[in-house]
């Protein structure tokens, strides 16, 4: 578990955005490792965050650099219950999640946005994911 950014993208709600915003990234050569798109935006997180950032902008997109935490998870029934009622537990909301796993794979990747992402990190501190 990790702190980590990613890139929040206000995005048009119409044919073609998701397909430009991704060309602009694979033209600069940034990976894309996680991706949660919603109507309206997309949350990335990408090989080269600050990169990313800049040529997003360049392009016209309204985009920011966001705190986010990115977690390993096994692949278990139960893995995710389980890190969900720890933060629940110690007073934390989570604000967005995305993640995924193929289902031969042992861990799958979470990205999760907290309210206080310090205190998340810290009561993970000792654990193994």
């Amino acid at each position: 578990m990790k702190k980590i950014s990613e890139l929040y993208v206000i995005l048009e709600d119409v044919p073609g955005t998701v397909n430009e915003l991704l060309r602009v990234l694979k033209k600069k050569k940034i990976s894309i490792h996680a991706v949660g798109l919603f109507i309206d935006t997309a949350r990335l997180h990408v090989s080269d965050p600050q990169k990313g950032l800049e040529v997003i902008q360049e392009n016209g997109y309204v985009v920011e650099l966001r705190d986010v935490i990115r977690v390993d998870l096994p692949n278990k029934p139960g893995a995710l219950y389980e890190l969900a009622h720890k933060v629940a537990n110690a007073g934390i909301n989570i604000n967005n999640l995305y993640g995924a796993v193929g289902a031969k794979e042992s861990k799958g990747v979470i990205i999760m946005e907290t309210d206080n992402i310090p205190l998340t990190l810290d009561i993970f501190k000792n654990d193994k994911f």
